[in-house]
Formats: structure tokens, sequence, C-alpha cells
């Protein structure tokens, strides 16, 4: 039940941030290509961040323990990894998606970093708490926190291409400004 919640939470999370999106948008912004842009963060990050996150945390463990023989669970591990890597990245994927800026900027890749370590930390914490304690979250920092916000950065770079390119223009936007 308490893992139903935060998927609840981080879902209208996701949904405020496309709501923030269509209430402040610019005027090169059509419905067409704000749904566009989350559907395209949606489907990247969830396909790509999950694998990206588990790399970062077996690559840590193992790193920490000094035990090259746990970088094996790279490619055991990887199915789990989806399997609790999936929502969370999806949902970031979309805030990607409703946060892409006319110009990128490392801020804007921050932000999304940060969203992705806030998602990630609050789904492990649906899986790892028993009565969302501040004692609990511990273990849902060390194993969400890093994983959200190496993935999200490196997703969002690949999203939002190299800092200062801007956007390209929509064909929908060009004929409506005509």
């Amino acid at each position: 039940m308490r893992l139903l919640i935060t998927v609840c939470i981080l879902t209208l999370a996701a949904l405020a941030f496309v709501a923030y999106r269509y209430a402040r948008r610019a005027p090169d912004d059509t419905p067409r290509r704000i749904g566009s842009d989350v559907l395209a963060g949606a489907i990247m990050f969830a396909l790509f961040a999950p694998a990206i996150g588990g790399a970062a945390v077996t690559i840590t463990i193992s790193a920490i323990a000094m035990a090259p023989k746990n970088l094996m669970m790279l490619i055991f591990g990887l199915p789990w990894f989806y399997m609790f890597g999936a929502v969370p990245a999806l949902l970031c994927g979309v805030v990607a998606g409703a946060l892409r800026p006319a110009r990128t900027t490392w801020w804007s890749y921050a932000k999304v970093a940060l969203v992705g370590g806030v998602f990630g930390v609050g789904f492990v914490q649906g899986f790892t708490s028993r009565e969302f304690s501040w004692e609990e979250l511990n273990g849902s920092l060390a194993i969400g926190g890093p994983a959200g916000v190496f993935s999200a950065f490196l997703c969002s770079i690949w999203f939002y291409g190299k800092p200062g390119s801007t956007r390209p223009a929509d064909r929908d936007a060009a004929r409506a400004a005509a």
C-alpha cells in the first residue's frame, strides 16, 4: 500500500510539472509540441535511465567494497534495475520533457538531476520503509539518490543536447506565427 501511495505522489508531482509547462508556455509551444516533449522524455528516460542508474550503483558498491567480482551484478542485475527503476525513470522523463528549455544550460541539467534524485529516493523509500520515519531514509538516500541523480543527469544531457544549444523550431509554431 505504501508503494502505491508513493507512486501516486510521484505521478502527481510529474503531472504538476506538465501543468506548469502548459500554464507558462513560450510563444512557440503548442499543445502538440508539449505532448511530444513529454512523451519523448518519458520514453527515453524509461529505456535508458534504469540501466545507467543500476550501473552507477553497482560500480559504486564494487569500488567501496574493493571487490571486482561484484561487477557481475551489472549483467545479472539488469532485470532488477528495470523492475525497480523504470517507474521513477519514466516519471522523471515526463518532468524532463515538461521542463525542456528553449536554450539548454547547466542549470536545466541540474534541475532534472535533482528531480531524478528525489524520485529515486521516493520510490526506493516506498519499498524499504515501514513507517516513513527519518531513520529509514538512509538506505533510500544511499541507493535511490545517487542512481537517480546520475542517470537523470546523463539522460538530460542526451535529451536536451549540449549546453547552449537551442531547441529546434516547431513547424506548427511557425505556421501559427505566419
